[in-house]
């Protein structure tokens, strides 16, 4: 009677040990993976165009890509819910877009940068150079 009560003891521990591990398992796949895709695309004051090389990166890491001829994204990576996702292009003004839940696709619009070019001041003075000329 001794072995029957020791074996079911350590069965009853296997089996504890065995739920345990097999829930910390799939938990961790319980956890949303999505694949996210979309257009990006530019708003100035005339138009809406779509916009080729457009960068999109996961923020915090070196993972990214960038949007094709057409303005479409494929990102290379499974996101989880709270990952948050920038795109940017020279010109635009930065969007940084969090991803909830029933995301899957991104169709982003971002809205062109006021920029101000940088030149020289107009003037009639003429420039001398303070350089000192060698021969």
């Amino acid at each position: 009677m001794k072995t029957t009560k020791t074996l079911t003891i350590k069965n009853n521990k296997l089996l504890l040990c065995g739920l345990f591990f097999s829930l910390f398992l799939l938990s961790n796949t319980a956890i949303a993976q999505i694949q996210v895709k979309g257009i990006v695309k530019g708003k100035t004051e005339t138009e809406i165009e779509v916009l080729n090389g457009a960068s999109i990166y996961l923020k915090g890491t070196n993972v990214g890509t960038s949007s094709n001829k057409k303005g479409e994204y494929n990102f290379p990576q499974q996101l989880k819910v709270g990952d948050v996702l920038v795109f940017t292009y020279l010109g635009y003004l930065k969007k940084s877009i969090k991803i909830k839940e029933n995301t899957s696709t991104l169709n982003v619009t971002l809205i062109e940068d006021d920029n101000q070019m940088l030149g020289a001041l107009n003037t009639n003075k003429r420039f001398k150079s303070k350089r000192l000329k060698t021969q």
